[in-house]
């Protein structure tokens, strides 16, 4: 039973292989190899099972590479086709092939690359001679082969169109030649069959004529500005065939024809043709002036370019595109113009959506990242309004006869950046929320604040992560449940926002100090600006600018108490003891300043309606006034310092190094002044104020002065010792001595001055006697 099974599947792959080795054109020399490869392990396996599956329909036999053959259970794609292929065909789903209806199951169909052509050759090389052969019409009526013949050119024809718009071309077919050639075909015959052709021709013709380049926009297939081009191109090579069809002799044939039997068809067909010439004109012209824009094209839409140097090529293009409109003979309309910049519109939304695209937003606020987020669409508006305003300074250059409206050419990119401010004011709530997760309140009732807006925070977390949970692209503004989500989510985050201004009025209510109230409103800074929360807290701003009023006042008094005490050098001047008077008293003047500027820059920051409120205006004008008073105060006290420097600095370096009291007693010359001097550039220096150059030449010997000061008081002391314990009886002991010491000190008496440069060599002196 099994050898009989064996055989009959042998008998059944002899049969096959055969078949193959006929179709493939197989020569009697390489039959014996033919026959291992298509015999092969593998191709055995593939046939049995085809052979075996009573509902597998097909099975597909192609020479792949050299002598090589396989079989394959798919059709590839006519692109993949290299070779001619052999399709192996189960007649009917379910019947079995056997050895027995093995010639009735088993189709076989040659199956190639250009399958239509394939088809088309065989209809009219080997059928239509069939069919046309009187001897194949015995028996047939001549209304019923009249009938045949004319359904079967027709199905010849419509193959032909078919083939041409395959490849994107129009192929007017032709009338059949035995229709117009026989002799038994009348005249009046043969001009219905022609002009049968012509209203064919004149329909496709009117189609590709009919062509425009916005019908892809009206059809909501978004296109990129190489379309554009595409179109052009397509158009213009469509209709030179079409021109060089009509131009052959077959077709002039046919016309000529028809003239002569005085046909109705054509003068129309006669018009049709200069539209033809005209339409095609225009292609070409187009195409030749749109393609110098191809390059910058290409660039706009490569998606290796980031976002953000798009707009170096915004001039270039719309120069080109002014040019073009300057020159061009059929491209200055603004249908072209609306459909050229539509598409360019559609393709900087593309490159966007690639920038920041719905998935990368809420990426980024999955991590925290929520500021990158409005960055880059901040980036992404910023692009977009750049284009536009390359186009507006354009049209100006184009003398006004760019009479479009925006809307019209703006509907897509203008609806797109409104996409993006929402998700940006959506990234925008969601880093203002953010500082929520961190605020404490102080104050008797800060804990139960604190509570009430983390309570605040989760129910935002929650609002945001169902706005996150949506199952499309935020960023694809064809989508029209974004506007039903998007509200949803604004309506929840406006409840959560009078809940907070409430607790942000309590926090107000409960702290007693401005500065504290100014602290609170800082923990909420981003915040402060959202409009809800401004109508909650406008009352607390009148209150908080009353308060303000209140300690302007309070610093104005201060400091007109306080620089009476400072210009008498009372000892209850607000000056700090370590620091000397001038440079103390504006310390104490930039004190009073920075206690009353941080508060007006924060109220600075408040909402229009409260600036416009003649309570800030009140507050501002006694601010500047109080502010230039101090302002003054500063001035006059600096230029006064600088006057005394100028004045007195020489005089008193020019004062003897010693001087002897009344006692008898030495003492070391270095005026006060001098050191107050000395003491003031420091601090005029860390306070960052102008000094005085003569301050700063004697600053400069600073270090020297101090040295020698504190030299000559060791020396100074030294003498003064010995003149006040020395006992009478013990001076004559030492009255030599005494006297060297008066007579090296003399100098320092008379002779030298703090200006001088020896007085080195004067302190060796007296130190070594």
């Amino acid at each position: 039973m099994a050898d009989e099974e064996k055989k009959e599947d042998h008998r059944r792959e002899e049969y096959i292989a055969n078949r193959l080795a006929g179709l493939f054109y197989t020569p009697a020399a390489k039959l014996a190899n033919f026959m291992k490869n298509v015999l092969s392990e593998d191709n055995m396996r593939s046939l049995h099972t085809f052979l075996g599956d009573a509902d597998m329909m097909f099975l597909l036999c192609q020479n792949t590479t050299g002598d090589n053959y396989s079989f394959n259970s798919d059709i590839p794609a006519p692109s993949a086709f290299k070779k001619k292929g052999v399709l192996l065909i189960r007649s009917e789903r379910g019947e079995e092939i056997t050895e027995q209806n093995l010639e009735q199951t088993l189709l076989f169909m040659e199956f190639s690359k250009n399958s239509l052509q394939h088809m088309s050759r065989i209809l009219q090389d080997v059928y239509l001679p069939v069919l046309n052969n009187p001897n194949n019409q015995q028996g047939w009526s001549d209304l019923v082969s009249k009938d045949l013949m004319d359904k079967y050119h027709n199905f010849l024809g419509f193959i032909y169109v078919t083939i041409g718009l395959v490849q994107g071309r129009t192929l007017l077919p032709l009338p059949p030649s035995d229709a117009t050639t026989s002799t038994r075909t009348t005249s009046k015959d043969k001009a219905h069959i022609l002009e049968g052709s012509i209203i064919t021709w004149t329909k496709q013709i009117k189609n590709v004529l009919k062509q425009d380049p916005e019908t892809a926009l009206k059809q909501g297939s978004n296109p990129g500005p190489l379309v554009e081009l595409e179109f052009w191109q397509n158009k213009a090579e469509n209709l030179n065939s079409i021109h060089e069809q009509l131009q052959s002799d077959k077709i002039k044939k046919v016309t000529k024809f028809l003239d002569q039997n005085k046909s109705t068809y054509t003068v129309p067909f006669s018009k049709l043709q200069k539209e033809v010439q005209a339409a095609r004109t225009e292609a070409n012209s187009n195409y030749k002036y749109l393609q110098t824009l191809e390059k910058w094209f290409l660039d706009l839409m490569d998606e290796n370019k980031d976002l953000v140097e798009l707009p170096e090529l915004f001039i270039p293009v719309m120069h080109i595109i002014l040019l073009i409109w300057n020159h061009s003979e059929y491209y200055n309309k603004p249908a072209r113009l609306v459909v050229l910049i539509r598409e360019i519109c559609n393709a900087l939304i593309v490159q966007a959506c690639k920038f920041i695209s719905g998935h990368d937003i809420f990426a980024l606020i999955q991590d925290d990242a929520a500021g990158e987020a409005c960055n880059k669409l901040g980036l992404t508006l910023d692009v977009c309004s750049k284009f536009k305003e390359a186009y507006f300074d354009y049209k100006s250059k184009a003398n006004n006869t760019w009479t479009i409206t925006t809307n019209a050419l703006f509907v897509r990119l203008d609806a797109f950046t409104e996409r993006c401010q929402d998700i940006q004011h959506l990234t925008k709530t969601i880093v203002q929320f953010g500082k929520l997760a961190k605020i404490e309140i102080g104050g008797t009732k800060g804990k139960t604040l604190t509570t009430s807006v983390a309570q605040i925070y989760k129910e935002f977390e929650d609002a945001v992560e169902k706005f996150r949970s949506v199952g499309y692209d935020i960023m694809d503004i064809s989508e029209k449940r974004f506007d039903d989500d998007f509200y949803e989510f604004r309506c929840s985050i406006k409840e959560l926002e009078r809940r907070l201004g409430s607790v942000l009025t309590q926090g107000f209510d409960d702290s007693d100090t401005i500065y504290g109230r100014f602290k609170l409103l800082d923990s909420f800074e981003g915040l402060l600006n959202r409009p809800i929360i401004q109508d909650e807290l406008e009352k607390k701003h009148i209150i908080l600018l009353e308060s303000y009023k209140q300690d302007l006042k309070i610093v104005q008094s201060i400091f007109m108490e306080g620089k009476v005490l400072i210009d008498k050098r009372d000892e209850r001047a607000p000056v700090y003891k370590n620091l000397p008077p001038v440079a103390g008293a504006l310390k104490w003047t930039r004190s009073l300043m920075e206690r009353i500027k941080e508060p007006m820059e924060k109220l600075s920051t408040f909402n229009k309606a409260i600036l416009d409120r003649e309570e800030y205006k009140d507050v501002q004008k006694l601010y500047a006034s109080l502010m230039k008073g101090i302002a003054d105060y500063e001035k006059k006290k600096v230029e006064e310092w600088f006057d005394e420097v100028d004045s007195s600095s020489d005089e008193k370096l020019k004062q003897p190094l010693l001087d002897r009291s009344e006692e008898e007693m030495l003492h070391v010359n270095f005026d006060p002044a001098l050191v107050r001097l000395l003491r003031e550039v420091k601090y005029f220096s860390l306070l960052g104020e102008d000094i005085p150059e003569k301050g700063q030449d004697i600053y400069s010997h600073a270090e020297r002065y101090r040295t020698q000061v504190g030299q000559l008081d060791m020396i100074v002391d030294t003498y003064n010792n010995i003149k006040a314990t020395l006992h009478p009886v013990e001076e004559p002991l030492v009255r030599n001595r005494i006297q060297k010491m008066d007579e090296t000190l003399k100098k320092g008496f008379d002779e030298l001055k703090w200006e001088n440069a020896n007085i080195r060599a004067f302190i060796d002196d007296s130190m070594s006697v």
